[in-house]
């Protein structure tokens, strides 16, 4: 009976029942609102459904910053409970998806993004480290005309995040001299060129490679310039009263500026903001477009981890 017994609790576990069960330590209801919001988008996620590639990624960027945390500092006893039943939970639902590497590039990045020769560092909430009074107001004016300029496409990305995910030590070179351009380039750049600049630089930053190709200032250098453009633009966004058709943009930007630590991205004006949006019986309700429903799923997602790690 107590084999039964305990086979059955894990099942709970992996199902994500035990979420109706009060954990002891787990505080306020308050305090429970940002692991609420993230198991709702993991139900979302379940049912053993194909992911999508946006999906894969979004799990396995969740799973690479709860072990980061993990590593670095010593959990309370109902943080530990709660990290490690959000890893199993991601990584059932990634197993139970059925998901089989498809050919092409974003085959090939998804099989080693956050996996292989990675490189954790210090998490941290990071104060006042950008500049808040950037000019946006001229911005605002323009942006709808700017919003998708910048020299970056998909397939560059793409490219580029494949160079760097394959990195592999004591081989620390990347392959194209483009995607090393693209890295460190000052060129003009929005939405959501600007966006995938950033989190290429990310996931460089956390090769093990990383500290062969340059000093760590270099990189803290650089997420701090380009974050600092992302902020002039959110605050563009916002001075244009947040509209519908910019909401998956601005949620990209405060989930990929959010995973340096930075509190402009990182906070609770926004994570009340950006979990409005989620409280109706479909996202399809509150977006411009349908097709945005499954990709600002995946990054709350990666948004509500990084914040439950950084804020609580």
């Amino acid at each position: 009976m107590l084999l039964v017994g305990l086979k059955y609790t894990l099942l709970l576990a992996i199902s994500g029942c035990l979420l109706l069960i009060p954990i002891h330590g787990a505080g306020t209801e308050s305090d429970q609102e940002v692991p609420h919001r993230i198991y709702r988008l993991l139900d979302g996620l379940s049912g053993g459904r194909r992911l999508s590639a946006s999906s894969t990624f979004a799990l396995l960027l969740s799973q690479f910053l709860i072990k980061q945390k993990l590593r670095y500092e010593a959990p309370t006893r109902y943080e530990r409970q709660l990290y490690y039943h959000l890893l199993h939970r991601m990584e059932h639902i990634r197993m139970g998806s059925g998901w089989v590497q498809e050919p092409g590039i974003q085959g090939e990045i998804l099989s080693m993004a956050f996996q292989r020769n990675v490189l954790l560092l210090p998490p941290s909430l990071r104060l006042g480290e950008l500049d808040a009074n950037g000019d946006y107001e001229q911005l605002a004016e323009i942006y709808s005309k700017v919003v998708n300029e910048g020299q970056l496409n998909r397939t560059q990305s793409d490219l580029c995040m494949r160079d760097i995910v394959q990195l592999k030590f004591p081989n620390c070179k990347l392959l194209s001299g483009e995607c090393l351009e693209l890295l460190t380039s000052d060129a003009p750049a929005y939405g959501y060129q600007r966006t995938h600049q950033v989190l290429l630089l990310y996931v460089l930053q956390h090769q093990v490679c990383a500290p062969h190709l340059s000093p760590p200032q270099v990189y803290e250098l650089l997420a701090r310039s380009q974050c600092n453009e992302v902020e002039r633009e959110q605050n563009a966004i916002r001075s244009l009263g947040l509209p519908v058709a910019y909401r998956d943009l601005y949620l990209e930007q405060a989930t990929i500026c959010g995973l340096f630590g930075y509190n402009e991205f990182v906070n609770w004006r926004n994570v009340m903001e950006i979990g409005s949006w989620l409280e109706g019986d479909s996202l399809k309700d509150i977006l411009a477009d349908d097709n945005d429903s499954q990709h600002i799923s995946d990054l709350a997602l990666v948004f509500f981890i990084n914040a439950l790690l950084l804020l609580h």
